[in-house]
């Protein structure tokens, strides 16, 4: 007997079906690639089918998945529609506050910002964004966005920023590499791999300095580009296809076939978090969130 299908399941399939990709659908959803991908599997045994096929070049839907999709789209529609027809009538409109937050680091660190502001401010409804940080300062700057937690160093010229915290890099590599035994790396032992690195255009700020350090240390690896997905990047690694520089956060990814190793230089390169917004538009509510956002992320330092 089939398992029956759950609306969360049919939620996360559509993310990962618009998005195709696993890192990004897991950022929108605010949850980790491995429950989702827990979740696809058991919709896909329910169904008895699959829905996604995954290679190097990314994530595509099967014929299977591309039918299936419009039938979610409607069992999510109907679902709303009969939530909606019990809610209250005369119940207020909310205000909304939209924030974007930064995709460069791990989607659980800020996982709890949606309940935790509802729970303190039930009078405004937030929504929030996962998007890479130039996205996030260009819709602040556009009045899209009301805050935005982004990595830096950042261009954010025009936008006022305070520092949230640092994220430390650390190297992963794979298992089998010659330095895994080490209990701490320098990238210069990482010298003769490939390197996996992101586009320039990702963050150019936070590339230029990365830049300045490689050059001081005379750090000059191959480079190959990173794949948008983690999952992906962490089975070319596995592999043994090249090595990367993540955010620490990241290490929550964990995969067989890789290691996560601490870097002597991963102060040098960290990128540090902030919270950035429009000079001298700080509304009540805006403030509201980002004394939220520092009272977390002190309370956990």
């Amino acid at each position: 007997m089939r398992n029956p299908l759950k609306l969360r399941q049919l939620k996360y399939f559509v993310a990962v079906a618009e998005e195709l990709n696993f890192r990004r659908a897991a950022q929108r959803l605010f949850i980790t690639q491995p429950p989702l991908s827990r979740q696809i599997k058991m919709l896909e045994d329910s169904l008895g089918a699959p829905l996604f096929e995954r290679s190097r070049q990314g994530v595509r839907l099967t014929d299977a998945g591309t039918r299936f999709l419009s039938d979610a789209r409607s069992l999510i529609r109907e679902a709303d529609q009969v939530l909606g027809r019990f809610e209250p009538q005369d119940a207020p409109a909310l205000a909304e506050l939209s924030v974007g937050i930064t995709t460069v680091i791990d989607a659980s660190l800020f996982a709890w910002v949606e309940a935790a502001f509802a729970q303190r401010f039930p009078e405004t409804r937030l929504t929030v964004k996962r998007q890479n940080s130039s996205q996030c300062i260009r819709d602040l700057n556009r009045g899209t966005l009301d805050a935005a937690v982004i990595g830096l160093p950042s261009h954010a010229e025009g936008l006022t920023t305070e520092h949230l915290c640092d994220e430390p890099m650390v190297a992963c590599i794979p298992a089998s590499h010659a330095a895994a035994k080490k209990r701490q790396l320098s990238v210069l032992d990482l010298a003769q791999d490939s390197l996996f690195w992101f586009d320039r255009k990702l963050n150019p700020a936070y590339y230029n300095h990365c830049e300045k350090v490689f050059e001081r240390l005379g750090f000059r690896p191959e480079r190959v580009p990173e794949p948008s997905d983690h999952h992906v990047l962490l089975g070319l690694i596995a592999n043994g296809q090249g090595v990367a520089l993540i955010p620490r956060s990241l290490k929550a990814m964990t995969r067989k076939g890789i290691v996560y190793k601490s870097l002597l230089e991963g102060e040098q390169l960290r990128i540090s978090v902030g919270v950035a917004y429009r000079v001298g538009e700080v509304s009540k509510t805006v403030a509201a969130l980002i004394g939220l956002l520092k009272e977390r992320v002190e309370g956990h330092a």
